[in-house]
């Protein structure tokens, strides 16, 4: 195998497990020079990283047998599925569920996908109770939507609902309010009805496919009927 080729191929899954024999060569690869080439009895085995080869103390000369070596291609396995969580977090806050279903995506063991996820719980990388509150603070400062809408989209994340409550329980009534009055003006400022029933047949569906309540949009109605109608 041409040494292009099998570093491709050593970013990919470890698709069998290699015979057992004598470390004979360990090789860092050109291209990531964390990851290191391991050669067993003169012939390319697999390639793992160097936090793993520096926690099996693997040095030319030692002897592997079988159950080490499928405890070294476990451990292989999981830093790697902890190297892909990492990166993806790296863009930008995701949530467990995220994280899991992008491991898993990428192939990797649902036991891996588990154990790095908790890993990152642990160290602080994940936290869904934080990822819902800044959700809700963010969507009302950039994109105004009611409780409804901000649940929903919390839900297709993932987030479990106590986790939801909590962070929804925080939005204050009159910011909720002053971002449906928000929404429905950026929308029909320049809109003038005839009558409030034709304004209220308009705006109000708009704001509650925004996500706010029945309450509140009445409120807002109120408030725009001197603004929009002409009588």
């Amino acid at each position: 195998m041409e040494r292009d080729e099998r570093e491709k191929w050593s970013e990919g899954q470890i698709q069998e497990v290699p015979a057992p024999g004598m470390i004979t060569k360990l090789e860092r690869q050109k291209r990531n020079r964390e990851r290191v080439n391991v050669y067993i009895d003169d012939s390319y085995a697999f390639a793992i990283h160097e936090d793993v080869l520096v926690k099996y103390r693997l040095i030319k000369g030692r002897q592997i047998d079988k159950e080490e070596m499928q405890g070294i291609l476990e451990a292989e396995e999981k830093n790697r599925a902890e190297h892909y969580a990492l990166r993806y977090i790296g863009f930008r806050p995701r949530t467990v569920h995220e994280v899991q279903v992008y491991l898993l995506g990428k192939g990797f063991p649902e036991e891996a996908a588990e154990e790095v996820v908790q890993r990152c719980l642990k160290q602080g990388y994940l936290d869904d109770r934080r990822y819902a509150e800044q959700w809700v603070e963010e969507r009302m400062r950039l994109k105004p939507r009611g409780r409804h809408l901000l649940r929903q989209e919390l839900r297709n994340r993932g987030i479990d609902e106590n986790t939801i409550e909590h962070a929804v329980e925080g939005l204050a009534h009159d910011t909720e309010l002053e971002a449906c009055l928000e929404a429905a003006r950026k929308k029909y400022s320049k809109v003038r009805f005839a009558t409030y029933a034709e304004m209220r047949n308009k705006v109000g569906p708009f704001l509650q496919r925004k996500g706010f309540g029945l309450e509140i949009i009445n409120r807002v109605l109120e408030i725009l009927k001197s603004e929009l109608c002409q009588r």
